[in-house]
């Protein structure tokens, strides 16, 4: 399983990181475009067989998962 962690805060000043459990932590200009990447970094792996769990932390802290379509998991 392939797990993307996007934090609600910056890593550094205007920078996100998306924690990537086989691949590192890449990094972008917005919070916007690091979820970008997880959701289609996650139908892509998808569609190669492999499962994948996006986890968003919210203004409030809590950590929330969504499946490769990006759609919330119980």
């Amino acid at each position: 399983m392939i797990f993307f962690d996007i934090p609600y805060s910056p890593a550094q000043m205007g920078t996100w990181s998306v924690d990537v459990s086989n691949d590192g932590s890449p990094e972008f200009n917005s919070r916007h475009e690091a979820l970008r990447f997880a959701v289609s970094s996650a139908l892509r792996a998808q569609q190669w067989g492999e499962t994948s769990l996006i986890t968003i932390e919210g203004v409030d802290g809590r950590w929330r998962m969504f499946d490769h379509m990006a759609k919330g998991v119980a």
